[in-house]
């Protein structure tokens, strides 16, 4: 099983993590007055930095492929992925490749939290409000499910057709396509819920690889090796790596790089190091490999990095 196979991920705790405080989004910097939604469409780059917002944004896939940084974990995005991020969860999204034709295309959804109980009260008044609980996690969680079928695709089109148009009526549009969407996204949800607890079942070693996983999260700047980690979760190295690009979405040292080069990343931001000293401090002996790392997953290099960054 691939990773566009697992369909969700319920609403989980981010561990916390020695870094830098992201950068908070607030009101003002996207909605119109008290207006309480906002809709753009927007291709992800390498310009932004890790981010948290005042309101609650809903991120759906539209195209192309990348990573998405979620507190201190990283996970491998495409097409049909999206997210529900509450007040406070910081995020980043990263274009696979600065060199990949697929540009790496999201429709965002904000919605001001003070509108969500009024959006649940108008779900149950006729049916089950319970479609209105998925925006309701905590901060610093998140919800993801992997939309296979693009079913939500043309509901966030007809939303930024109607948020960017502004025709007459256009509110009324736009809260009615918020309601249609509720419903499917929870709908969806649902489907997965079952498809998902048939997976855990079948999946002996996936509870200790969570373990390992949650581990690595901490230990990525010591030497892993595959051949440690699978001995520690008590698997062969092969069938290791088979759950491990099923659960991340990526391989090993994939996923190890990515970690590495975004606390690398928060270092060149946040500190007078030199690249050499952040090269050893992420667990690269060899500066010129860390470079060559950090081009592949960022587009520039370490030191340009910086500069831009200080600008």
């Amino acid at each position: 099983m691939d990773y566009s196979d697992k369909p969700f991920k319920p609403y989980e705790r981010l561990k916390k993590a020695d870094k830098a405080p992201a950068y908070h989004s607030d009101f003002i910097e996207h909605f119109q007055g008290n207006f309480p939604l906002f809709v753009n469409r927007y291709e992800e780059g390498f310009e932004l930095r890790e981010h948290s917002h005042a309101y609650i944004e809903i991120v759906y896939v539209l195209s192309g492929e990348g990573f998405h940084y979620i507190g201190t974990s990283v996970e491998k995005t495409s097409k049909g992925s999206l997210y529900i991020l509450p007040v406070g969860t910081s995020h980043l999204f990263r274009p696979s490749s600065p060199a990949n034709p697929h540009k790496l295309l999201v429709y965002n959804l904000c919605i001001r939290p003070e509108f969500i109980d009024e959006l649940a009260s108008w779900i149950g008044y006729y049916g089950d409000a319970e479609a209105a609980s998925i925006f309701k996690g905590r901060s610093d969680t998140h919800l993801s499910l992997i939309d296979q079928k693009m079913e939500l695709a043309h509901l966030f089109e007809l939303l930024h057709r109607e948020y960017t148009a502004k025709l007459s009526g256009f509110e009324a549009g736009l809260f009615s396509g918020v309601l249609q969407l509720s419903v499917q996204i929870h709908r969806l949800l649902t489907k997965a819920q079952h498809t998902e607890a048939s997976f855990h079942s079948n999946s002996s070693g996936r509870t200790e690889l969570l373990r390992i996983l949650k581990e690595i999260d901490t230990r990525f700047t010591e030497p892993l090796t595959v051949e440690r980690l699978a001995a520690e979760a008590g698997m062969s190295k092969r069938n290791f790596i088979r759950l491990f690009r099923t659960i991340t979405g990526m391989s090993f040292s994939e996923y190890l790089q990515h970690r590495r080069v975004e606390l690398a990343c928060q270092l060149l931001r946040n500190s007078d190091h030199t690249i050499i000293s952040i090269s050893r401090i992420i667990g690269y002996r060899d500066a010129a490999h860390f470079r060559e790392v950090f081009r592949r997953v960022m587009g520039s290099n370490p030191r340009d990095y910086r500069i831009i960054k200080e600008e």
